[in-house]
């Protein structure tokens, strides 16, 4: 083999070499663009949509989870108080009621007197448990959020408030916050992981003992014997049945749930 020869074959080495070396270069950049500009915005794409569905889920689960029992106590709570204050049910609310009103209506002292103050608890207690663990993400805005908790809020202050935002005259009494917590934690049943809200069977069972007769008081107090002549405890009445009014209202829309009959 001649010097050129030799010379040749060497360079044709170097120049495949440097070809190899180059292609593996261009292959790894090539790779890296298509990973960099194609492949990893796929990836995050893919990784958005799965996180969309997973975050749909979480919002369906929560939905299914508190639209039933929370619209169910405030819809009950609502309607009874409906019977109190505009079908005469507030003739029942007195000792002394001897069927003035309907005949046919079998309303009676101790019908009311039991289950107002359960239907009052049943709320406080979904309340408690909604704010305890409702996912936030159930809000698409801090204004919802916002909406929400001020409805819920409000009707607490219905209760609570004093001075009242409206003018009266007479016995007034207040239901406290931290009173109707109390409440409505006595009716919040523990089962492991799981709570739920006593039913209204339990409830009566419980509702004579020492500490329920404690709790309980301060609405026993507003109910007992209400009547429109009770300027300040009816119009407090009032002011939390237009409070509940508002708070279905945004359960719904919060919720996405159709309108139903109270």
């Amino acid at each position: 083999m001649n010097w050129f020869t030799q010379t040749f074959s060497d360079t044709s080495i170097i120049w495949l070499v440097i070809f190899a070396v180059v292609s593996l270069i261009s292959g790894f950049v090539s790779s890296w663009l298509t990973y960099r500009f194609i492949k990893r915005q796929e990836i995050i794409d893919t990784q958005k949509l799965e996180g969309g569905k997973q975050k749909q889920e979480r919002i369906r689960h929560e939905i299914i989870r508190w639209s039933n029992p929370v619209l169910f106590s405030v819809q009950s709570l609502q309607s009874q108080l409906k019977n109190i204050l505009e079908k005469d049910g507030y003739l029942a609310m007195g000792k002394d009621f001897k069927r003035r009103v309907n005949p046919n209506w079998s309303i009676s002292y101790d019908y009311f007197m039991n289950s107002l103050p359960f239907l009052f608890g049943q709320y406080f207690a979904w309340i408690q448990m909604l704010q305890d663990e409702l996912n936030f993400e159930l809000f698409e805005t801090q204004s919802e959020k916002d909406l929400f908790f001020r409805a819920i809020r409000n009707v607490s202050r219905s209760l609570s408030s004093f001075p009242p935002h409206y003018d009266c005259k007479g016995k007034d009494t207040q239901v406290f916050s931290l009173q109707q917590r109390a409440m409505g934690e006595l009716l919040i049943i523990r089962e492991g992981e799981r709570k739920r809200c006593m039913s209204y069977p339990e409830f009566l069972e419980r509702m004579n003992s020492k500490d329920f007769q404690q709790h309980f008081q301060p609405l026993t107090i507003l109910l007992d014997g209400i009547h429109p002549d009770d300027d300040c405890r009816w119009k407090r009445l009032e002011a939390t049945a237009i409070a509940l009014k508002d708070l279905e209202k945004v359960c719904k829309n919060l919720l996405n749930i159709q309108s139903q009959p109270a």
